[in-house]
């Protein structure tokens, strides 16, 4: 029986005998699981020329730091008209939408959200964008100043960085960098049963520009048929990639095959994908 198949049948006994004692399922209607397994992603380095370079319209975003006058929009200090400093955080708001908000950050006038949302966001170049400064309450939050400040120039995108004074005073600093690089493959996988199967990939990744799609199985690694290979053979040769590249056959869920090389290469994965990076 093929190594893969063994081990698919084995880790599966388990979960069946489960369904039928437990009464939760029938076998015939519990449909199998399948673990999904990611290939690794490493920040690239300063140095590494990438190819292809980071698209225009994604740009790496975050709210570096305010800093609050020591009276509040009234002209009273913090301490007299609300008893203690502010916990303030910010909103960024793009197009009348809320792109970013910080956590806040208790008793501050110099906040720098080190634990704020980060990384690679998609900005057209005619997005019109607006910073808000809020003070939190448990009650109701406290505005500390909003600007307007509308598309972004070509100063500031060379500069990459967005300082401004709000209304009241305040003045926050947003870096607008081009987007930041990972490397790697971009490609989530699932083992199942004599087979390994395509389930999703990072955005314009290396494993999307070389043809792959969603639902493609992977026939063969290198020289080696999938269906003779154990899950730890299959994980290790999509997590130790050479520099000439892994050699893959695959097949379209429309029957097609396709013959790629998959190699490393830079990936500016969206928040909305990824998360944040630095």
């Amino acid at each position: 029986m093929p190594a893969l198949g063994r081990i698919a049948r084995a880790l599966a006994f388990p979960a069946v005998l489960a369904s039928a004692f437990g009464g939760l399922a029938t076998l015939a209607g519990c449909p199998a699981v399948y673990p999904e397994l990611g290939t690794g992603v490493h920040k690239a380095p300063p140095e590494r020329v990438l190819d292809p370079p980071a698209p225009e319209e994604l740009r790496w975003v975050r709210i570096v730091a305010a800093r609050i006058p020591e009276r509040a929009r009234d002209g009273r200090t913090w301490g007299q008209a609300f008893g203690s400093l502010p916990d303030p955080y910010a909103k960024l708001i793009v197009d009348d939408k809320e792109l970013i908000r910080t956590p806040a950050q208790s008793d501050t006038l110099s906040p720098t959200w080190p634990s704020g949302p980060r990384g690679n966001f998609r900005l057209a170049r005619e997005a019109r964008l607006r910073i808000e400064l809020w003070d939190n309450n448990p009650i109701n939050d406290r505005p500390i100043g909003v600007r307007d400040i509308g598309r972004v120039s070509e100063e500031q995108r060379t500069s990459k960085e967005i300082r401004v004074e709000l209304d009241g005073g305040a003045e926050v600093t947003i870096a607008f960098e081009p987007a930041h690089a990972m490397l790697g493959l971009g490609l989530w996988y699932e083992l199942r049963s004599e087979s390994v199967y395509v389930t999703r990939m990072l955005e314009q990744s290396p494993a999307e520009r070389a043809g792959l799609i969603r639902g493609d199985q992977v026939v063969q690694i290198g020289a080696r048929p999938v269906e003779l290979m154990t899950p730890d053979e299959v994980r290790s040769a999509f997590n130790s990639v050479p520099v000439s590249g892994i050699p893959l056959l695959v097949k379209h869920p429309d029957g097609a095959t396709l013959t790629v090389t998959l190699k490393e290469g830079p990936i500016y994965p969206t928040f909305a994908q990824f998360g944040a990076i630095d």
